[in-house]
């Protein structure tokens, strides 16, 4: 394991080290959480809370320390590291959540292309767009979001064309994006299990998710490589004078859910789904968000076809005043099955409500109330009620340092 998470980051320490000549952007974050909760025990403790904290977590926590780098290599290409230390009852989970290379050649003849290699997140976030992966409206992140931080990673390349319109006097661009990867056969595992949450922990590259040893998850591992067939994703934007962007994505792990693995004895999930959304920005600091995503999780044991098809839908609606923001978001979700018993059905919503306030380049506070209403067959199942409503408070405080943050 220690090989296969540190030699690629390794192989990007140096080549950043070559290209030395050149500035280097760093930052350096550290964010702290006083937490109230009454939820269940989350994922990561063996349980079927929807949010990160339960009520033992209740108290002074580690929300996440960061530290990033870029460093470009020449005119065209760079090379780009993300580390993460998140807190997980009594101990620390570090990893790189995103570490890859980027070929951004200059624009020609109104068109820009761009290649990444390496691990990173497919683009199907519109709510996650700040500096590694975070959203800049709330501490949780959507249901959708949630799952994507802690189960899917492209792990291999990707490559956008765009059509650069508004630079030939039109009021739109257009861009195609495909993706190939590996290392995502385990996609789904947390979802089936589990269900949707609402979450801001990332699995670090290669990363456990859950307790080795603790049902129902048992350490699971999303970025494991079974079947030996590259998946692949396609996924279609549209932007309207940098003021409203449209993204369709199709992904497809393309995993054999009948090969079992001869080593850990795990099979793979062979998962599919489709996003769409759509962000409005507007005069007077106004943001909206809506998305939705609909997907199938499937294995095949012993000839036994068994799935978990999953949909989940958000909006979010923000507001900027002056060093503050207030953003409110709702979420929906479910995931049905053919499971016997009904093991892994969920249903549920969420509202999520976030105030930011940046005091200067180096110091956030953030105010954060989630609630969330869900019936869950799996809890029910472990001893818990069927239906259950859980409220997570956080105040935030984070302090960052930067080449670019003054």
């Amino acid at each position: 394991m220690w090989r296969r998470v540190h030699r690629p980051a390794l192989l990007l320490v140096l080549l950043a080290a070559s290209g030395a000549g050149r500035a280097t952007d760093w930052e350096l974050s550290l964010d702290t959480r006083l937490v109230s909760s009454d939820a269940y025990p989350s994922f990561m403790q063996g349980g079927f809370g929807t949010v990160r904290f339960g009520s033992g977590d209740s108290g002074l926590r580690l929300g996440r320390a960061r530290f990033a780098l870029s460093q470009p290599l020449g005119e065209l290409w760079s090379a780009h590291l993300d580390a993460s230390v998140f807190d997980d009852q009594g101990g620390s989970a570090v990893g790189l959540t995103e570490a890859y290379l980027l070929f951004r050649p200059y624009p020609f003849a109104g068109y820009r292309f761009r290649l990444k290699a390496g691990g990173f997140y497919p683009p199907v976030s519109l709510e996650n767009r700040a500096a590694g992966w975070e959203s800049p409206y709330t501490l949780s992140y959507s249901a959708i979001n949630s799952w994507l931080a802690t189960e899917v990673r492209t792990i291999g390349l990707e490559g956008t064309v765009d059509w650069l319109g508004s630079r030939s006097g039109h009021a739109f661009d257009l861009g195609v994006t495909g993706g190939v990867f590996g290392w995502n056969d385990r996609a789904g595992v947390v979802l089936a299990n589990n269900g949707f949450v609402l979450t801001d922990r990332q699995t670090p590259l290669f990363g456990r998710v859950g307790q080795p040893g603790v049902p129902p998850l048992n350490g699971a591992e999303p970025f494991m490589e079974i079947d030996h067939r590259a998946g692949a994703y396609m996924g279609l934007e549209a932007r309207y004078l940098d003021r409203a962007v449209l993204r369709v994505l199709r992904y497809d792990n393309r995993a054999d859910p009948t090969d079992l693995d001869s080593v850990s004895h795990v099979l793979p999930w062979d998962t599919r789904f489709t996003s769409a959304g759509l962000r409005l920005e507007a005069d007077h600091g106004w943001t909206a968000i809506v998305q939705w995503l609909e997907g199938v999780t499937t294995i095949a044991p012993q000839s036994l076809t068994l799935n978990w098809a999953f949909q989940s839908t958000f909006a979010l609606l923000s507001k900027r005043f002056g060093r503050g923001a207030l953003s409110a978001r709702y979420d929906r979700f479910a995931v049905q099955n053919n499971v016997a018993e009904g093991y892994g059905q969920q249903d549920g919503h969420a509202w999520t409500a976030a105030y930011i306030f940046d005091a200067d380049a180096h110091w956030r506070f953030t105010l954060e109330a989630v609630r969330v209403v869900s019936s869950s067959v799996s809890r029910e199942e472990a001893g818990g009620p069927p239906l259950a409503t859980e409220t997570q408070w956080q105040l935030a405080i984070r302090y960052a340092l930067g080449s670019t943050i003054r």
